[in-house]
């Protein structure tokens, strides 16, 4: 570019801008229809449209009256052409319809947005400004920003609030888990319920069971139990709600602490006090083995509950599926349960109830397909009333035994109370054999037992080691073997197993000497006092191994010191000599005996 081509530029530059300056200081040119003088419409144009255009979007919008437009779309040029160029240069103001808030004119954009106000008809188009009853596009979209914002700080002060609702329920799960240890032992349903919870984890490999709303079967009986039986477990301190869990399943005060859970909606867990998983599982496991025998009538009350609901449900829904009869009446279901629980308590099996439900359901219903004029549900409740009758004939008489069918639900908790009613007739009948041995073992005389054998036993330990000889094994790091007669020993291990064993004294001091520091104590029994024990000395932590068998048969033989570590063994001995000496049948007998019980006490199997 040349000097003279940029003076030329510099020359025009001044006169471009006052033109530009007159431009925005004349008035603006307003597009009013049908006239200046009675302005109902104004066209209002965007900004670099041209003037064909707007000549275009001035016939479109025009008219002389409200109703009638003065152009047909197609009169003004192609159809899809003239809706094009209208949508993108203009819209139109109706000046006679106002908004109720900010009182501008209301904005249309198309013929079919002024058909859509039900004003386009001469007698009803307002000659003078009119408030509308909605809003303009401008007010709508700030009522909409503005309901936006709104909902904005609504929902960041609800995630505010959900933020400090997980931080108090993770606070208050963390309490939780840090519980004390129980401090009482359980009822019988809430012990029932631990095992039945111990049995379902170990099935699944998980450490978790629930939530209860989501469980296809019962644990005590039903729904509404289970939540009372987790409400006590939770307040006696053998279970906590645990992870993973919303905040709606918890119940928060108003200042955002948390008041409690919902018991149906979170997972449960066993108490972290109990220990970890083997040792909890072994803990909840070991309940039962626990509980006295007088509690014995106590499950067998709980499994006479069960059953009679199970009988139950079996009639009312025999009636339901298979006869498509109405349910049990609701005020009949007390009867058939009081029923079917007083044939329970008076010996009648689950299974003889079962046929005896069949039998009286399809009497009943026989009797309703001959008798006409029947009110519905009185079918049902006449198969309640022939159970009864049923029970009450077959009385001594031999009754067939029906098998549940699967679709009757069985309450988690039957199976554990059924092996406890097991394991306690196992264990009174070997209870009933320990006492008897050992009441013959006690009434033996004294004088006279193994009066030959303690002598020769005395004898036996006799033994050349001088206490020179014993000084020179020692300084050379020689091991004395084991001399002397030998004798029959019971040893009790820690694993829970009961060994009977033939050899020297000094051998069975020395299995059992070696879990502590190789000494005995000798435990001195009141009854029999023909028998005796040697347990471990000086066990220190880190070698202690429970023996809690052992433990269990000192009880039975009245010593109540305790808890033992390590292998604990029993011999005979006399008023003769205080050496030990073999156990003889009776005394084997006897111990076998005391071994069978403390097993099952313990929880142990086999």
């Amino acid at each position: 570019m040349g000097k003279r081509q940029r003076r030329r530029n510099r020359q025009q530059q001044p006169k471009t801008t006052t033109t530009k300056q007159q431009q925005q200081q004349q008035p603006q040119l307003r597009h009013l229809i049908p006239s200046t003088d009675h302005p109902l419409l104004e066209v209002v144009f965007k900004p670099d449209v041209s003037d064909q255009d707007k000549a275009l979007c001035l016939d479109y919008w025009s008219f002389v009256q409200p109703g009638t437009w003065s152009y047909k779309v197609a009169e003004i040029g192609a159809t899809p052409s003239v809706l094009r160029t209208v949508k993108a240069s203009c819209h139109a103001d109706l000046l006679t319809i106002v908004c109720s808030d900010c009182a501008g004119p209301k904005t249309i954009h198309s013929r079919s947005d002024m058909a859509a106000t039900r004003k386009w008809t001469p007698d009803v188009f307002p000659s003078e400004e009119t408030v509308t009853d909605g809003l303009c596009h401008d007010c709508q979209a700030a009522a909409a920003e503005q309901a936006a914002q709104e909902a904005q700080r609504v929902a960041e002060g609800h995630r505010q609030q959900n933020r400090a609702r997980v931080d108090a329920a993770s606070s208050w799960l963390r309490e939780q888990a840090g519980r004390d240890f129980p401090s009482s032992h359980p009822s019988v349903v809430n012990a029932l319920t631990l095992v039945s919870m111990v049995d379902i984890m170990q099935r699944r490999g998980t450490e978790t069971i629930g939530p209860l709303q989501s469980l296809d079967y019962s644990l005590a009986a039903s729904a509404e139990i289970d939540v009372e039986v987790f409400r006590s477990l939770y307040q006696e301190r053998w279970i906590c709600p645990t992870l993973p869990a919303a905040t709606g399943d918890f119940a928060f005060d108003d200042d955002g602490t948390v008041r409690g859970v919902y018991i149906q909606q979170i997972p449960w867990r066993l108490a972290p006090s109990l220990g970890g998983r083997t040792a909890a599982h072994r803990e909840i496991t070991s309940l039962l083995g626990r509980m006295p025998i007088s509690r014995a009538d106590e499950v067998r009350q709980q499994v006479h509950n069960l059953q009679a609901g199970m009988a139950v449900a079996y009639l009312d829904g025999l009636l339901i599926r298979t006869y498509q009869e109405e349910p049990v009446p609701e005020h009949r279901l007390p009867d058939a349960y009081e029923t079917f629980l007083g044939a329970l308590r008076e010996g009648f099996t689950l299974g003889q109830l079962i046929a005896i439900a069949w039998s009286a359901a399809a009497s009943a219903v026989a009797w309703g397909q001959r008798t006409p004029g029947l009110k519905p549900g009185n079918v049902s409740a006449a198969a309640v009333t022939n159970v009864g009758r049923r029970i009450g004939f077959l009385h001594d008489r031999r009754i067939e035994e029906y098998d549940l069918p699967n679709w009757v639900a069985r309450p988690a908790t039957l199976g554990p109370a059924l092996r406890f009613l097991e394991q306690h007739d196992a264990e009174i009948e070997a209870l009933s054999r320990f006492l008897t041995l050992k009441q013959r073992t006690e009434a033996r005389p004294l004088e006279t037992a193994g009066f030959d054998d303690a002598m020769a036993d005395l004898q036996g330990s006799q033994t050349d080691h001088t206490m020179e000889s014993f000084l020179d094994d020692l300084r050379a790091g020689r091991r004395q073997e084991p001399s002397g007669l030998a004798i029959t020993y019971a040893l009790v291990t820690p694993e829970g197993g009961l060994e009977f064993h033939t050899a020297p004294v000094d051998g069975m001091r020395d299995q059992v000497g070696s879990s502590g520091a190789g000494v005995v104590d000798r435990i001195w029994l009141p009854s029999p006092s023909t028998v005796h024990a040697y347990v471990a000395e000086l066990v220190t932590a880190s070698s202690e191994s429970p023996n809690p068998v052992a433990d269990e048969m000192l009880r039975l033989l009245d010593c109540h010191d305790g808890p033992f570590h390590g292998p604990i063994s029993f011999f005979a001995t006399s008023t003769l000599t205080p050496q030990p000496q073999s156990l003889d049948e009776d005394q084997r007998e006897m111990l076998r005996a005391a071994h069978e019980v403390a097993r099952g006490r313990i929880g142990l199997q086999g």
